[in-house]
């Protein structure tokens, strides 16, 4: 059973109301302390240079990466990275047009989420 609550006439919620996730206290308290972050998705036919190109992209805008996973299925590459935030030197829609630009030069694909939102859809 899917069950989806309407706020307004309109029937749709504002996006604040979408970011708003509702933790445990001791999650929400270790969320407070590291600081937002951002999940960043790339994926796209596998060639040299990929990572170093996105790593240096995240660096140059002042952002820290604080876990990465990747894997190669045949010629197709697939990565997310967790990045903090704290000390981009950049807004975040600025730091997602980066990285955005800086893949697609590569001929992949890539999205950037704050996590917040990434941990929203998966309660969906």
């Amino acid at each position: 059973m899917v069950k989806r609550d309407v706020d307004d006439a309109a029937g749709a919620r504002p996006v604040e109301a979408l970011a708003r996730v509702e933790l445990c206290p001791a999650c929400a308290e270790a969320a407070r302390r590291r600081g937002p972050r951002a999940v960043v998705t790339t994926t796209g036919k596998n060639q040299r240079g990929i990572v170093a190109n996105i790593a240096q992209a995240i660096a140059a805008a002042g952002g820290d990466i604080v876990d990465i996973a990747q894997t190669l299925v045949g010629d197709y590459f697939t990565m997310i990275i967790v990045v903090d935030t704290a000390a981009l030197e950049v807004p975040l829609a600025e730091f997602k047009a980066r990285l955005t630009q800086s893949v697609e030069a590569l001929g992949a694909q890539c999205l950037v989420m704050h996590e917040e939102i990434v941990n929203a859809l998966q309660r969906v």
